[in-house]
C-alpha cells in the first residue's frame, strides 16, 4: 500500500516537475522570441517629432522618441501592437508584423485641410459641403516659381480661368470664376485670413509718357508671398458666396495661411533661384533678307507711281555679303534672373501657437528695364488665454518695387522691337542710343531705338501695403461662442514716370509723380452654434458687419526738365497739370446662416445677407442675398452599404443670389462738379456726370447641381457641377445722342450709369482624383481638371446698344464690339475672300472703298466680302470675326513617389479661343519702306509672284491691314506647365547638421506650348482686366520660361 502510495506521490511529483519545466521553458522561449524595433516618428511635413511617446498596447512596456525622433522598444511578439502618440497629433496604433524597422507618421489633431473645408466667415466638415467649393492645398503650391498666388490656381481648379496678363514681372493675372459674370469688373473677391483685401489702384497710365499705355494693373494678391499660404478655397456658386453678398458677383478666393503648430519649434528655409527667358523669337528678317526685300519693293514702287527716284540702295545691291546685322529681339530680350528666399519660425505649445516669416522675392523682366521685387514680413499667433477665451493676430506687411516695361501699343517695347531695321546700330559712334540710320545715302529715317525707350524711360509702382485680422474668441458652452474681428488693409503708392530728353528719340522731357493711399477698416461681430444630438447635427451663425474704405490721390506732372533731372521743380510751365482725387465707400452688413444634418446622410444650408451699400443713392442701398442647398450622401443609405466599386455618392443642388455694386463711375448716383479756375468771372465748376438717384445693384443668381463619386475604395474620386450664372439689372453708362454733349472722352459730361441689361452663363466643371498605383517604395497620382461654359449677352439697356472698344495706334481702330445676342468681347472687323488675282475678278468685284487719289485697288490686294450686297465695302460690312472666350479648357497633374524621389509632371491647356494678331497688322503691313517684317512677306503678291500668299505691297493708304478675320488666329493651346523633380535626403545624413527634413528639387516652368499661334504666345489675358478687351496680342510682354533650383530645409 505504501508502495502504491510512493509510487502515487512520485508520479505526481514527476507530473508537476514537468509542468513546472514546460512553463519555464515557454517563459525562456517567450523571451529570447522577444525582439528590438526602431524607427523614426515624423509629422506630415516629414519632421521628426522629439519626445513622442511608443507604446506595446496591453502592456506597461514603452518608450520615447530621442531628439532626432527616434526610438527603440522591445516587442514580445509579431502580433504586437505600438501605439504612437504625440501632443496636438492623433493616436496612431501599428501591428509590428515581422518588421524590426517601423517609422511612423502621425497626423495632426486638428481637422485636416481634407476634412474641413474653409468657407465664409468659418470651416465646415467637408462630409457637410453642398456647395460648389474647391480646394487647393500646400503641397500644391510649394516649389512652384511664381510671385503670386493666382498664378497657382491656373489649371488646378474646375470652373476657374487663369490667364497671365503677360510676362511682366509682378504684372496682373486675370482670374475667371466660371466665366464673365459682367461687363465691368470681373476679379474674384480675395479674402486672406479673414480680410478682404481691396483691388489695388494705385498704377500709372503709361501713356503719360506717349503711346496708348499698357498693362499696369496689380494683382490684389501680389502683396502676398505664396510660400505662406496653407490653403486656398474657392467658393464657385452663389449658395457658398452669398454669404459675402454683394462683393461675391465674381466668385470668392478664400486664403488660409499658416498657423503654428503644438510641439518643439522649427526653422524652415525655402528659397529657389532661377532664370528665365522667352519662349520663343517671331521670325523678323535679317539684314540680307531686309536688303533684298527693301530692293524688291523699291522697284515695285517705282513701277506703280512711275517715279524713277525709287532705285536700290547702293549697299544693299549684294543682300548675300551683308550679314545678320541687328537683331533687335536679341537686343530687347535677356536671360533674366529670378530668387527667392524665406526664413520662418513656428512652433508652439498648450495655449500659445505662432507662425512668422521673412520672405524677400526678386525677379528681372526678360525684357531690359522691367523688373520686380518684394520683401514682405508676416507673423501670425493664437493664445489660449482661458479655457474659454482666446485671442489671435494675422499680419502681413510688404514693400514691393515694380519697373513696368511698356506694353500693349504704338510704344510697345516689343512692337518697336520687330519693326526695327536691322540696319539700324544700338549705338552710335558716340557710345549714345542710335537715331537715325543711312545707307548708300538713302535716309531710312529716325529709329525709334527700343533699347533707349526701355533703359531711359522709367515707370515705377512702388507699394507699401500692410494688412491684418485681429480676433477674439467667448465660448460660453463647448457648442455656442462669439467671436469679434477687427481687420484693415492700408496700400501706399509713390508711382512715377520719367522720360528724359534724347534728341531724335523721346521729347520733350516729363515727369508724372503720383502719391495714393487707401485705407480700409471692418468689423465684425457673430455668434457661432454647432450642436450634435443623436443623429442630429446644427449649426448656425449669426453676425453683423460693418466696413470703411477711404482712397486719395495726388498727381502732378511737368515737361521740359532741367538737365533731365526727375523731379517736378526742375519742369517748366508748359504741359504742366495737377489733380487731386478723394474717394470712399461705406457697408453695413447684417448675416445670417444655417445648416442641418441628418444621420450624415441628409444636409441642408442656408443663409442670407443684407447689404446697405454707399454706393447708391437712399431708395436703393438695400439689398438682400439668400442661398440655400441640399445634399443626400447616397452611400450612407443602408442600401447602399454593399456596393463594392462605387464607395462613395453624393447628390448636391443650390441656388443663390449675389451682388455687384462696382461701376463705370464712381458715386454714379450724384451728379459731380468738377472746380475750374478758367471760367470768365473767377472759378466756376463744370459737370462731370449726370446722376441717377435710381441707380440700384447689379444682381447675379446662380443655380447649381452636382455630384461627388468615389470609386474603388474612393482610389478614383470625380466630382461633377453643372451650372446656370443669370446677372440681370447690370449697371451700364447709358447711351445717348451726341447732340446732348455728352462724351466719353475725360473732359466730356460723362452720360448717367443705368441698370439694364442681362447676361448668361451655362456651364460644366468636370475633375478627377486617381491614385493609380500605391506601394511601399512606388506611388502614382493624376489629377484632372475641365471646364466648360457658354456666355451669352441676351440685352444691353437698348436694343441698338453696344460696348465698343478701340486701340489707339494712330488713329482709334475698332477691335471688338458687345452686343445683345453675342458673347461679351467679340473681335470685329471685315471678312477676307482672298486677293485679286485676275482683272476679272477685279472689275468684278464690289468697291473696296479705295478712290483714285489713294491709288486705287490693284492686283494683290486683299478682297473683303461684302456682306450686306450693296457692292461697296464700308463700315455697313463690319462683323464678328472671333471669339476670344474659349470652348474649353482644362489641366492634368501627374505626381509620382519613388522612395525619396520625387517627379511631378503638370499640363495645361485651352480649346477653342481665338486671339486678334494685332502686332501682326505692324509686321506684315507691307506699307512702310522703314520698317522690318516678318520672313513670311516674302510670299507676297507681285508682278514675278501671282501665287504670293500675302498682299502685295502698298506704300500708300494700305486698304490691306483694315482689321480683318486676317489677323485672327486660333488660340488653342497644350502647355507642359510645370515639371518638378525633387529629392528628400536621408534623415541619418541631415542630423549632424541639426536638420530635421531637408529636400532640393529643380523645376522647369512654361516648358513650352503647343499651338498654332504664330505670336509669341496664346495665353494672352486681358488688358488690365477688361472683360472687354481679352485676347488681344497688341505688343504684349511674352511670358518667360523659366528654370529653376531651390531647397527646403527644416531645423
Amino acid at each position: 500500500m505504501r508502495s502504491t502510495r510512493k509510487s502515487c506521490n512520485e508520479w505526481i511529483y514527476c507530473l508537476f516537475l514537468i509542468i513546472t519545466l514546460t512553463g519555464i521553458s515557454n517563459s525562456i522561449y517567450a523571451q529570447t522570441t522577444t525582439r528590438i524595433v526602431t524607427g523614426v516618428v515624423t509629422d506630415e511635413d516629414g519632421t521628426t517629432l522629439p519626445g513622442a511617446a511608443v507604446l506595446v498596447k496591453g502592456t506597461k512596456t514603452s518608450a520615447s522618441t530621442t531628439v532626432d525622433g527616434k526610438y527603440s522598444i522591445a516587442v514580445p511578439s509579431d502580433a504586437s501592437v505600438l501605439v504612437f502618440s504625440y501632443v496636438g497629433m492623433t493616436a496612431t496604433e501599428v501591428t509590428v508584423g515581422t518588421k524590426v524597422v517601423l517609422n511612423v507618421t502621425l497626423k495632426s489633431s486638428v481637422s485636416t485641410l481634407s476634412d474641413v473645408v474653409v468657407i465664409g466667415y468659418g470651416t465646415a466638415k467637408r462630409s457637410n459641403i453642398t456647395s460648389a467649393i474647391s480646394s487647393i492645398s500646400e503641397k500644391d503650391i510649394k516649389d512652384l516659381p511664381v510671385s503670386g498666388v493666382d498664378q497657382v490656381l491656373q489649371g488646378k481648379v474646375a470652373g476657374v480661368s487663369v490667364t497671365t496678363n503677360g510676362g511682366q514681372p509682378g504684372g496682373g493675372v486675370s482670374v475667371r470664376v466660371r466665366g464673365v459674370t459682367s461687363v465691368n469688373g470681373n476679379e474674384p473677391l480675395y479674402v486672406v485670413d479673414g480680410v478682404p483685401l481691396q483691388t489695388s489702384r494705385n498704377s500709372i497710365s503709361q501713356d503719360q509718357l506717349g503711346g496708348m499705355g499698357g498693362q499696369t494693373t496689380q494683382s490684389p494678391l501680389a502683396s502676398l508671398n505664396p510660400s505662406d499660404i496653407l490653403s486656398v478655397d474657392i467658393l464657385k456658386d452663389a449658395s457658398a458666396q452669398a454669404i459675402y453678398g454683394s462683393q461675391a458677383a465674381n466668385g470668392v478666393v478664400i486664403v488660409t495661411t499658416k498657423r503654428g503648430k503644438a510641439g518643439e519649434g522649427k526653422i524652415t528655409y525655402e528659397g529657389y533661384y532661377g532664370l528665365q527667358e522667352v519662349q520663343k523669337k517671331l521670325k523678323i528678317m535679317d539684314l540680307s533678307q531686309f536688303a533684298q526685300y527693301n530692293n524688291e519693293i523699291l522697284g515695285e514702287i517705282a513701277a506703280v507711281d512711275g517715279n524713277p527716284n525709287y532705285s536700290t540702295v547702293g549697299e544693299f545691291q549684294n543682300p548675300s555679303l551683308l550679314g545678320k546685322g541687328t537683331d533687335w529681339q536679341d537686343e530687347v530680350f535677356r536671360r533674366g534672373v529670378m530668387q527667392n528666399h524665406q526664413v520662418s519660425f513656428s512652433g508652439g505649445q498648450d495655449k500659445t501657437n505662432y507662425y512668422t516669416s521673412l520672405n524677400y522675392f526678386s525677379q528681372e523682366g526678360t525684357i531690359v528695364g522691367s523688373d520686380f521685387n518684394r520683401l514682405s514680413l508676416r507673423f501670425n499667433i493664437d493664445q489660449q488665454v482661458k479655457s474659454w477665451f482666446k485671442v489671435g493676430l494675422s499680419t502681413n506687411a510688404t514693400r514691393s518695387n515694380q519697373r513696368i516695361s511698356l506694353t500693349n501699343g504704338s510704344d510697345a517695347i516689343v512692337t518697336i522691337a520687330t519693326a526695327n531695321s536691322p540696319a539700324a546700330p544700338v549705338y552710335n559712334e558716340a557710345g549714345g542710343y542710335a537715331t537715325t540710320v543711312a545707307v548708300g545715302g538713302y535716309n531710312f529715317g529716325n529709329v525709334r531705338n527700343p533699347i533707349a525707350l526701355a533703359l531711359a524711360r522709367e515707370v515705377r509702382n512702388i507699394q507699401t501695403k500692410g494688412y491684418g485680422n485681429l480676433y477674439g474668441e467667448l465660448s460660453f458652452t463647448k457648442n455656442l461662442s462669439f467671436r469679434s474681428e477687427l481687420n484693415f488693409d492700408y496700400t501706399a503708392g509713390d508711382n512715377s514716370a520719367f522720360q528724359p530728353y534724347i534728341d531724335n528719340i523721346l521729347t520733350p522731357s516729363r515727369l508724372v509723380e503720383q502719391r495714393t493711399s487707401n485705407v480700409y477698416y471692418g468689423v465684425r461681430n457673430f455668434m457661432n452654434y454647432n450642436q450634435t444630438f443623436g443623429k442630429h447635427n446644427v449649426t448656425a451663425l449669426l453676425g453683423h458687419e460693418i466696413q470703411r474704405g477711404m482712397y486719395d490721390q495726388l498727381e502732378a506732372a511737368r515737361q521740359n526738365l532741367t538737365q533731365n533731372i526727375p523731379a517736378i521743380g526742375a519742369g517748366g510751365e508748359a504741359g504742366q497739370s495737377l489733380g487731386s482725387y478723394l474717394g470712399d465707400f461705406a457697408m453695413e452688413s447684417f448675416i445670417g446662416r444655417a445648416g442641418y444634418t441628418y444621420d450624415n446622410k441628409y444636409a441642408l444650408n442656408v443663409s442670407m445677407r443684407r447689404d446697405g451699400s454707399s454706393a447708391f443713392g437712399p431708395d436703393n442701398r438695400i439689398g438682400y442675398f439668400p442661398a440655400a442647398s441640399i445634399g443626400w450622401t447616397v452611400t450612407n443609405e443602408e442600401f447602399a452599404k454593399d456596393l463594392k466599386v462605387l464607395n462613395y455618392l453624393k447628390v448636391r443642388a443650390g441656388a443663390g443670389a449675389v451682388g455687384n455694386q462696382n461701376s463705370p463711375t464712381a458715386n454714379a448716383y450724384v451728379t459731380r462738379v468738377r472746380l475750374v479756375s478758367t471760367a470768365p468771372f473767377g472759378q466756376g465748376g463744370i459737370p462731370q456726370n449726370v446722376g441717377n438717384p435710381k441707380l440700384g445693384w447689379e444682381s447675379v443668381i446662380t443655380y447649381n447641381g452636382g455630384v461627388d463619386m468615389g470609386f474603388f475604395d474612393r482610389k478614383l474620386e470625380v466630382t461633377v457641377d453643372v451650372y446656370k450664372k443669370e446677372t440681370s439689372d447690370m449697371i451700364l453708362s447709358s447711351s445717348l445722342p451726341v447732340f446732348t454733349g455728352i462724351g466719353t472722352q475725360y473732359n466730356d459730361i460723362q452720360a448717367p450709369v443705368v441698370n439694364a441689361g442681362n447676361m448668361v452663363n451655362k456651364g460644366i466643371d468636370f475633375s478627377i482624383s486617381s491614385t493609380n498605383m500605391s506601394r511601399a517604395n512606388f506611388e502614382w497620382k493624376t489629377n484632372l481638371i475641365f471646364s466648360k461654359y457658354k456666355n451669352i449677352l441676351n440685352s444691353l439697356n437698348s436694343e441698338t446698344a453696344d460696348i465698343s472698344r478701340y486701340v489707339e495706334y494712330g488713329n482709334a481702330v475698332l477691335l471688338t464690339r458687345t452686343i445683345a445676342g453675342r458673347s461679351v468681347g467679340g473681335f470685329y472687323g471685315f471678312v477676307t475672300d482672298g486677293l485679286f488675282r485676275t482683272a476679272e475678278e477685279l472689275n468684278s468685284g464690289p468697291d473696296q472703298g479705295l478712290g483714285i487719289s489713294q491709288k486705287g485697288t490693284w492686283l494683290g490686294d486683299i478682297r473683303y466680302k461684302d456682306l450686306n450686297g450693296d457692292g461697296k465695302i464700308d463700315q455697313n460690312d463690319l462683323t464678328f470675326i472671333g471669339d476670344p472666350n474659349p470652348s474649353f479648357t482644362y489641366g492634368i497633374t501627374n505626381t509620382f513617389r519613388y522612395k525619396t524621389l520625387d517627379l511631378s509632371i503638370f499640363l495645361q491647356g485651352s480649346y477653342g479661343n481665338d486671339v486678334l494678331n494685332y502686332t501682326k497688322r505692324t509686321t506684315e503691313a507691307l506699307n512702310n519702306v522703314y520698317s522690318n517684317q516678318l520672313e513670311t512677306v516674302m510670299d507676297r503678291y507681285s508682278a514675278t509672284n501671282t501665287d504670293g500668299q500675302l498682299p502685295r505691297y502698298n506704300q500708300w493708304h494700305n486698304n490691306n491691314i483694315r482689321v480683318s478675320d486676317r489677323f485672327v488666329e486660333d488660340g488653342s493651346y497644350l502647355r507642359i506647365q510645370n515639371v518638378t523633380l525633387g529629392y528628400n535626403l536621408p534623415v541619418n545624413l541631415i542630423k549632424k547638421a541639426k536638420m530635421t527634413n531637408a529636400r532640393l528639387f529643380v523645376s522647369g516652368q512654361n516648358l513650352y506650348t503647343f499651338t498654332k499661334y504664330t505670336g509669341y504666345d496664346p495665353e494672352l489675358g486681358a488688358f488690365n482686366g477688361g472683360a472687354t478687351f481679352f485676347n488681344i496680342d497688341n505688343g504684349n510682354y511674352p511670358n518667360p520660361r523659366t528654370f529653376t533650383f531651390g531647397a527646403n530645409i527644416t531645423f
